[in-house]
């Protein structure tokens, strides 16, 4: 489907993030090899999981995008911040799942709802970006459902 978007600006990440409602951002940096191990990884899911519109994968470099990093308290590399209807503190509801360590849950979050990933974890990012994948597949396919319905409507008003 689509490699992922290199954000190097506040604007295009808040065009990004107000245009798709799940984002997968990758907080990096050139000289972090723990980076470099899983962006292979994060490449595969973002290429078998976006659905335009509905779930992108982002990557953010910390050195040349400070200001970004700092919004978003980055203190470790790779983070993964998961971005759900525009806001980090939505998470990715995985409850009844069991996570290893480096995951962090929204503030007060008891419902098991997944904001950040902190470090390379291979099994954590392959099982939050499938569950997202697959959300915004039937969210894509219900509004293609909606768009194929409404056609029929919008032809026979105009005849």
């Amino acid at each position: 489907m689509a490699e992922p978007i290199k954000i190097s600006t506040q604007e295009e990440l808040k065009e990004l993030i107000t245009s798709t409602k799940y984002v997968i951002l990758d907080f990096w940096a050139e000289w972090c090899g723990p980076c470099k191990a899983i962006a292979p990884l994060f490449a595969k899911l973002s290429k078998s999981h976006s659905v335009p519109g509905q779930l992108a994968f982002a990557k953010i470099d910390v050195d040349a995008s400070a200001d970004i990093a700092k919004e978003y308290g980055i203190t470790a590399m790779p983070s993964f911040v998961f971005v759900v209807d525009g806001e980090v503190g939505k998470g990715v509801d995985v409850q009844g799942r069991t996570l290893g360590g480096g995951v962090k849950l929204g503030e007060g979050d008891s419902a098991g709802r997944v904001v950040q990933i902190r470090g390379a974890d291979p099994r954590n990012l392959t099982l939050l970006a499938t569950e997202l994948g697959e959300l915004a597949k039937k969210a894509a396919e219900g509004s293609a459902e909606g768009s194929a319905e409404e056609a029929p409507k919008d032809e026979a008003a105009t005849a």
